[in-house]
């Protein structure tokens, strides 16, 4: 017959419990503490103004609401506060190699939409090569000389039919998404046509 909370039990051990709420109390004031809760608590503590946590938690969304591709190539994120009359904050986004700039950069409105899902709102999303990982891999950075800048080639148009398509498949989201998914797909569509001819 269990005692009432702090008894002893027959053998003088364990203290017995009777209800289910103060057993779910004790376990969980002997569980050990989460890393991911520890290194938040440091977080608060080291970060006063929010710079880091900001940056940290885009960090974990971008990778939370992202693919393998994705993951696997970016090499650093940071939040550049809103400037002069800017409303939302920028997503700076950095990459292993100039090519996965111009495909993460096609897809960007694609990113930003999976982020609203999330909670965080950036005004844009963009993308850059990383130093870091061009120097490492002993690319094509060794000279300081810059490069003339190319520019980008036109995508080529959708039909009447692959734009309407595009409408049909966003008639369905939530308006506030709607516009930035819609822009996303047809530039989605533009480049695949690009790649097919």
């Amino acid at each position: 017959m269990a005692g009432s909370f702090g008894e002893k039990d027959t053998h003088g051990e364990k203290p017995l419990v009777t209800s289910e709420l103060a057993a779910s109390e004790l376990r969980r004031a002997a569980a050990p503490t989460p890393a991911a809760d520890v290194f938040s608590a440091c977080l608060d503590a080291l970060d006063g103004r929010g710079e880091v946590r900001s940056t940290w938690s885009a960090g974990r969304a971008w990778n939370a609401v992202n693919g393998d591709i994705e993951r696997a190539h970016t090499t650093g994120v940071f939040v550049r506060e809103p400037r002069g009359r800017e409303q939302l904050p920028t997503l700076i986004v950095y990459v292993d190699s100039r090519s996965r700039v111009t495909d993460f950069t096609a897809n960007r409105e694609v990113y930003r939409a999976r982020l609203e899902n999330v909670g965080l709102y950036f005004r844009e999303v963009t993308f850059r090569e990383s130093k870091w990982a061009a120097n490492k891999e002993g690319s094509a950075h060794q000279s300081d000389r810059p490069r003339p800048a190319r520019a980008p080639r036109p995508l080529p148009e959708l039909t009447e039919a692959e734009a309407a398509q595009v409408d049909e498949l966003c008639r369905s989201l939530p308006e506030a998404l709607r516009d930035s998914v819609s822009r996303a797909m047809r530039v989605s569509y533009q480049v695949e046509k690009e790649n097919n001819s």
